[in-house]
């Protein structure tokens, strides 16, 4: 299960906004365009504007999807977004400031031009920094998470290819910038995780799976040096898009915070593989190796082959004890008379990753060098 996704395909196109619940003051479709209007040489032209896609109208951001009939700086179509700062959700980074996003966008085009390639992100295009606003180039594709929900169980094939890309783009993303490593303390972590459970699964009802108890209790007092990046910081299928020329495009960076890149591309494999069109991998083995096959792909392309650290394991199993209580809300918000079906399967779902995510763990963790900072 996953949030509400907005279809990527330039054909779709409508012309009235959905309306949605909980959104910020100001973060209306028809407010966005009217502040843009009044905004003295606006770099989108005078409009008036289409609508290419129905609007994105969220409690985490406003999007709009635009085309003008007249050419403005030989452009016609463009993204336009207002972030909605006041969002906050216990598991995902909270949104920053249209002039933050705007400027990291900025930096981030500069860097995957350099770099060449594939991979790369939207040109930024206009800032509104009176109205909280800005503006992107419109990418024509479509988002992962759709050839994702289609793709992968009658043909793996361009699923696995979208793997590399989407593990390339953030490879490259985290060389954005040098900055020294940390020393992490791997029993730490594993404590982290159980506190977790504690405070966020104990009081529903859920718990970790036996193995998973287990093996973080036996996670020993290890200090091993970790790589330190700029973090996407909300990095999964439905920000990563295919397209039509070919590339990857990533969107939706912040580049705020700071940390080991386990976090984002463990938030890139939560996202993924929580999803309910893998739980038929709960009783098929064919459904349970294609995913196992995405993921690995996903992190052999990363990695560059080397052996994945133990930290990765330790940030996935946080990941999914903050997860699981984040589905069984989405599944709420369906109210249907299915409800404590879908639940059984997302809890079943999050403990088989977990009892995968334990017996690599145990692996791992006879590579580790006890006490002292160490290579895994």
């Amino acid at each position: 299960m996953e949030e509400p996704e907005v279809s990527a395909e330039p054909e779709d196109r409508e012309a009235l906004p959905r309306k949605e619940s909980r959104v910020a003051p100001g973060s209306s479709p028809e407010e966005i365009l009217t502040s843009i209007a009044r905004s003295s040489s606006s770099p989108l032209g005078p409009g008036p504007w289409t609508h290419i896609r129905r609007p994105r109208v969220g409690s985490r951001a406003t999007v709009l999807f635009l085309e003008s009939p007249v050419p403005v700086a030989g452009r016609t179509q463009w993204v336009v977004k207002r972030p909605n700062l006041g969002w906050v959700r216990d598991d995902l980074a909270r949104p920053v400031r249209a002039r933050d996003e705007f400027e990291g966008l900025k930096r981030l085009h500069a860097h995957f031009q350099a770099i060449g390639g594939t991979v790369r992100v939207p040109e930024p295009i206009a800032l509104f920094p009176d109205i909280g606003v800005l503006a992107m180039e419109y990418v024509p594709g479509r988002p992962l998470s759709r050839l994702l929900r289609h793709q992968p169980f009658r043909d793996p094939g361009p699923m696995l290819e979208g793997m590399t890309g989407t593990a390339e783009f953030i490879r490259q993303l985290h060389s954005l910038e040098e900055l020294p490593d940390a020393i992490v303390n791997l029993r730490t972590k594993a404590e982290e995780v159980l506190e977790v459970a504690d405070e966020k699964l104990r009081p529903l009802g859920l718990s970790l799976p036996r193995q998973a108890v287990d093996v973080l209790s036996r996670v020993p007092e290890s200090l091993v040096p970790t790589r330190q990046v700029r973090l996407h910081g909300d990095y999964g299928p439905t920000n990563l898009l295919l397209a039509d020329d070919g590339s990857v495009v990533g969107i939706d960076a912040s580049l705020e915070a700071i940390g080991a890149p386990e976090e984002d591309l463990v938030r890139f494999i939560v996202t993924m593989s929580c999803a309910l069109r893998f739980a038929p991998g709960l009783v098929l083995p064919a459904t349970r190796g294609v995913r196992r096959q995405l993921e690995s792909q996903f992190l052999r392309t990363y990695y560059d082959g080397a052996v994945v650290p133990p930290l990765l394991e330790l940030t996935l199993l946080h990941q999914l004890a903050l997860r699981w209580p984040r589905l069984r809300e989405f599944a709420h918000r369906r109210e249907g008379r299915l409800l404590p079906v879908i639940l059984q399967v997302i809890g079943a779902q999050v403990r088989q990753l977990m009892v995968e995510s334990s017996g690599r763990l145990a692996e791992a963790l006879d590579r580790v060098p006890r006490g002292e900072p160490g290579g895994v």
